[in-house]
Order: C-alpha cells, then structure tokens, then sequence
C-alpha cells in the first residue's frame, strides 16, 4: 500500500484523533510534522487553501476533515470496522457532536491559564498563534461558549458518559471501539493534555479507565519525512481514478469550483469538480509542486460554490 503520511503538530486535536485511529487499525504512517500555524507552504500546494490540521496524504490523493480521514482508514486496517452498521446513526451523530459542539468547549478549558501546560514555548509563539487563529476565525459560523457554560457543558457530558460505560463495556457503544471513541478521546486528550482539571477525569473512575486503554493507542509513532519528500511523492504519483458524477444539477463534473468548510476555518481550495454526492466531494488541481492531485473533502460539513 502506497504510503500514508500524515501532516500534523503534535499538540493538535484531531491530530491526535487520526493518530490513535492509525494504532487501532494496525497501520504504519509516515510523520510530516507542520507548524502550529501559517504557512505551511507543502500542505498547502496539495490542498490548494484547504489549511486544518491533519491532512492525510496518500500518493497524490490528498484526505481532508478527520471524518473522511476516519473512513479512509478503516477501510484500508485491519480489524472490526470503526463503523458497526447495527449501531452507524448513533456512533455518527455523537461523533459529529463532539467534534463541533463539545470541541469549542474543549478549546474554551484547555486555554485556561490553569490548564496552558507548556503549550506555547515562549510569549512570542503565543502571539503569532493568537494571530493565526484570529484569521482562521474570520467568517467563521460558530460561538466558542464562555468558561461557565464549557464547564457545564464538560461535566454533564462526563457524567452521561460514566453512566455509558456503567454496564462494565469496554467501549462507548459496546466491546468495540468506534469512532465515536475516538471523536470523544481526542477531546479529553486535548482538555487535560496540560495538566490542568485532572480532578475531574479522577471524579469519573469509568471514564479514566476507558481513556487509559484509548491512549495505548496513540503510543506508536510514525515515521519521519521531509516537506520535500511528501511533495515528490505526490509528484511521482497518479491519483486514483474517480467515477464522475454530480448531484448538484449547477455543477456538473467539469466545473471549476471552490470547496469549504461552511462552520469555520472557511478559506477555500479550488479545482475543478470531480465528484459530488451524499459521502464525499472531490476535486482535481494541478501545481509545480504536486503535479496533479485529487482532494477529498466530505460532503458533511462542506460546501461547494462557483469559482
């Protein structure tokens, strides 16, 4: 199998998330590490504007969004899927909930001066983060809830939560892990990653224990490889082929459109439109440094518009 290389910074969230689901699966990965914020120069040839953070790079097929990202790996791992069928809408829903509702609670706590840790290595990171991300804010379609609201919000989720796992299941929803364990252990990894409100996750013994047994699975790391390499490798490759169709009647496959996401971090990639249904939209762009590349967004969460 073609590598996969992941670009990534250690403190990210949902970084973190795609990291354990690597382990999970059985997967070997290879570890292109980017800055906490612009420009990353590399990751942004391949996804022509697209700029959260992880992007799953295989060959010249570029993955965005940790949800398509979740897809693409359970298909390709070993082991049950990440997506039992008997229980897919449950798992689904609270693995889209926690990656938008309680993930703006998790960054209200994690930046409480109680919980920083060493985040930022000095006062100057700390700025050119501030600025970054007020940017990356710009247009965005959501509210980041104030200390008190996030705080309740934490702790009636960790106490539905212990009352989940009451029956002695290993997992959220039974003997298996999902995604939905994964969308929820991302967000605690992030809550408690600097130290702070470890109170909390001790006041829920089932909780704890639960994330013990996630964190094993984020313990093996990838591979190292350069910027360069990852370009060249696109470079070399041809992206898979795709099955053109539209069920947007006003782009047909052909049309040169922008893709993004419509809650934040909007700032769009451009190509031209390969695919658009109901799981994913794909688009095709060609650069000096990639040669051509097809991105892969999923349709939930992301909209397409006229370039």
């Amino acid at each position: 199998m073609t590598d996969l290389i992941l670009h990534h910074y250690p403190e990210s969230p949902f970084s973190e998330k795609v990291r354990a689901i690597f382990g999970a699966k059985g997967l070997a990965w290879r570890s292109l590490q980017v800055s906490m914020v612009m420009p990353r120069p590399a990751t942004i040839a391949l996804t022509g504007g697209y700029r959260r953070i992880p992007v799953l790079q295989v060959g010249a097929d570029v993955y965005c969004d940790t949800a398509l990202i979740a897809e693409y790996l359970d298909s390709k791992g070993s082991g049950p899927s990440l997506f039992p069928a008997s229980q897919l809408l449950a798992v689904q829903t609270l693995a889209r909930w926690v990656d938008t509702e309680l993930f703006w609670a998790a960054v209200t706590l994690r930046f409480l001066p109680e919980n920083m840790g060493n985040f930022f290595a000095d006062p100057a990171t700390a700025q050119a983060f501030a600025e970054d991300r007020a940017n990356f804010a710009q247009g965005a379609q959501v509210r980041r809830p104030a200390v008190d609201e996030a705080k309740a919000r934490y702790a009636r989720f960790l106490a539905e939560m212990e009352a989940q796992l009451g029956d002695g299941r290993a997992c959220l929803f039974g003997a298996g892990v999902s995604v939905a364990d994964f969308a929820v252990y991302h967000m605690l990894w992030f809550i408690h990653a600097g130290g702070g409100m470890a109170d909390w996750l001790a006041a829920h013994t089932r909780v704890s224990g639960w994330m013990d047994r996630m964190r094993k699975f984020g313990e093996h790391p990838g591979e190292a490889i350069t910027a360069d390499d990852a370009l060249a490798t696109a470079h070399a490759a041809d992206p898979l082929p795709v099955e053109q169709a539209s069920d947007i009647p006003a782009f047909p496959p052909g049309t040169e459109v922008n893709v993004a996401p419509v809650d934040y971090g909007v700032m769009p990639s451009h190509g031209t439109l390969l695919r658009c249904d109901t799981q994913a939209i794909v688009i095709r762009r060609e650069h000096a440094l990639t040669g051509i590349v097809h991105v892969h967004f999923p349709r939930h969460g992301f909209g397409v518009t006229r370039y």
